[in-house]
């Protein structure tokens, strides 16, 4: 909320007495811990002597009053809410609001503006959440550090979050953080003993989620010491865990070269690239693994890092990199390296799984769910959608009648053309001189004309009339899903918009709506977008939607286009109904 300057900062004024003690009330009412501290510590630890108000605006707009001593804002107050501690007071009584745990890299991104996000949170000391409601006020700190680094407010009640299990969304709404502009305003001094948190202590959602399995085992170790040295039981494992760290750095180098090669390709590389390096490492080189390599992790390499790994690799000459808004980019790749001279390719654990999959097919099996995402769709058929009309008013129906069609029936724009041509043909309404020209009568003038045209239009073409025609009939639509009998639904067909845009300043995400309307399970998109994309996915309810019948929006970060659309359309969606706005780059737009 301060991740920029207040704005209508007025001028700070000293609170009276009566208002001092007022306000001091209303705190120790909110926050029962400081009254017992300060009968012990005196309440000048809680209200500085003199304290100073003034009231201001944030940057969107949200009245507020800060409260000042000695030239360090002690509390702010937004919009007739409860006082709330900054970051400087809650230094002094670090106890005074539930605290929730973090990751030290996640604490970077609170400073920038961004909310604490599910997948961002730890469990505290003592293994679980505390018991807080939507829209209590909760402290942030980094795992295993003592004094809070940011205040917000619940985004839903813990009891509906359960960390590192994959949950996406948004789980505080964050309101203050250190470093942030409201900070700025006091002397700008470190936390208490803070200590540098470097990247390497961060682990990601995909990787926790993976591996959490094996964390929340391990109180369970010393209760069976002998288990993990029975060879019957490490047999099948050991390969995995012998790997060195150069046998990992070459598997890595390996499968790279062998997904450059045979899957992205000399012929592919114009329409695949540029491409995410993220997106690369998940799709690309993971797949591209030899069969029998075991498990390849990139934290266990020498680099530790996608990035560092992909600019080891271009320090070689083999490919280019470029940074495109924040995110590491594979821009080229140089196809005459040595490294690509004789280079054959092998059996991957892509092909092993295709195979597998090829062969449990073949015996008539149905592969599992979300096991291949796009096989499903392409086995099955694209979805097929057809326009319809139905006469719509009193003058189109008296056409209908002259026409001697059914007015309360549907017609697809072929019939209603070939029905039109029948009925100039009829009435002998071709114009003599000039034989592509239709004469108007007395029936299609009021149907489709407008008053101020009676006297100026006496002949159309016949596309013009067929045209004017269906804008005057109601659409009408079926969707036809792949073995399933076509269902019909008013109104025109609304096409799945695909946004590509920029938030908070610097950070692109692409957005996905309008697939309820082609049968695609959101649950479902989510996971496989997760999967292709190798980044975060995130949904949420469209603002102004019917509760009956909500519509969704799907969030991916990161510049997914290619891979979303390419999605949907796997699915069956016909790449008309594909509307793409790419609003990241100047002169693009709707596709």
């Amino acid at each position: 909320m301060f991740k920029k300057p207040l704005s209508n900062l007025k001028s700070f004024s000293p609170l009276r007495s009566s208002d001092r003690r007022r306000f001091q009330n209303e705190a120790y009412d909110t926050y029962p811990k400081l009254k017992e501290q300060s009968s012990q510590e005196g309440a000048s630890q809680l209200m500085p002597d003199p304290l100073q108000s003034a009231k201001f605006s944030t940057h969107i707009e949200t009245p507020g009053i800060v409260y000042v001593a000695d030239k360090i804002p002690w509390w702010i107050k937004l919009d007739q809410s409860v006082p709330i501690p900054t970051v400087y007071t809650m230094w002094q009584h670090p106890d005074m609001l539930p605290i929730l745990y973090t990751w030290g890299p996640v604490v970077n991104k609170l400073t920038k503006g961004a909310d604490l996000m599910i997948p961002g949170l730890v469990a505290g000391p003592d293994g679980t959440l505390p018991v807080l409601a939507k829209g209590d006020l909760v402290a942030i700190t980094i795992k295993g550090y003592q004094y809070p680094l940011a205040v917000g407010t619940m985004a839903l009640p813990t009891s509906e979050i359960k960390p590192r299990s994959g949950m996406k969304g948004k789980a505080v709404h964050i309101i203050h953080v250190y470093q942030d502009y409201l900070w700025t305003m006091g002397d700008k001094s470190d936390p208490p003993d803070m200590r540098s948190i470097s990247d390497d202590e961060y682990e990601s959602e995909t990787e926790d989620a993976k591996r959490e399995p094996t964390e929340s085992t391990k109180p369970t170790k010393p209760v069976k010491p002998v288990e993990p040295v029975e060879p019957t039981a490490t047999k099948t494992e050991e390969p995995a865990q012998t790997l060195s760290t150069s046998e990992i750095d070459a598997l890595l180098r390996k499968s790279l070269f062998q997904a450059l090669q045979f899957k992205i390709t000399p012929e592919r590389a114009a329409d695949l690239l540029p491409m995410a390096a993220s997106m690369l490492y998940a799709s690309y080189v993971l797949p591209s693994r030899p069969r029998d390599s075991g498990e390849v992790d990139i934290k266990k390499s020498s680099w530790k890092k996608v990035q560092k790994f992909l600019k080891t690799i271009e320090k070689e000459g083999v490919l280019k990199l470029k940074e495109q808004r924040g995110e590491t980019m594979l821009a080229s790749v140089n196809w005459s390296h040595p490294c690509f001279q004789g280079l054959r390719s092998y059996k991957t654990l892509e092909s092993s799984s295709q195979a597998t999959q090829t062969n449990s097919d073949s015996l008539g099996s149905r592969p599992a769910s979300g096991t291949c995402p796009a096989a499903t769709p392409q086995a099955l058929g694209p979805i097929e959608i057809q326009d319809f009309y139905k006469p719509l008013g009193n003058s189109v129906v008296a056409f209908f009648d002259a026409a001697k069609q059914p007015k309360d029936a549907m017609y697809s724009p072929a019939q209603v053309r070939q029905l039109t041509l029948d009925y100039i043909k009829q009435n002998n309404l071709v114009n003599q001189r000039n034989q592509k020209m239709v004469t108007i009568d007395a029936i299609l003038c009021d149907c489709i004309l407008t008053p101020s045209e009676y006297n100026t239009i006496d002949a159309l073409t016949r596309d013009q009339i067929v045209s004017r025609l269906l804008d005057k009939m109601a659409p009408f639509h079926s969707i036809a899903f792949p073995g399933k009998n076509p269902t019909v639904h008013k109104g025109n067909p609304k096409p799945i918009e695909i946004t590509q845009e920029i938030r908070q300043g610097r950070k692109t995400v692409t957005k996905l709506a309008g697939f309820e309307g082609f049968g695609l399970d959101m649950d479902e998109l989510c996971k496989e977008l997760t999967k292709l994309c190798a980044s975060s996915v995130t949904h949420n309810p469209i603002h102004g939607t019917s509760p009956k019948n909500p519509m969704h929006e799907i969030m991916v970060q990161g510049p997914q286009i290619k891979n979303v659309s390419q999605l949907v359309m796997d699915k069956g969606v016909p790449k008309r109904f594909v509307c793409v706005n790419d609003k990241t780059a100047k002169g693009k737009g709707k596709k």
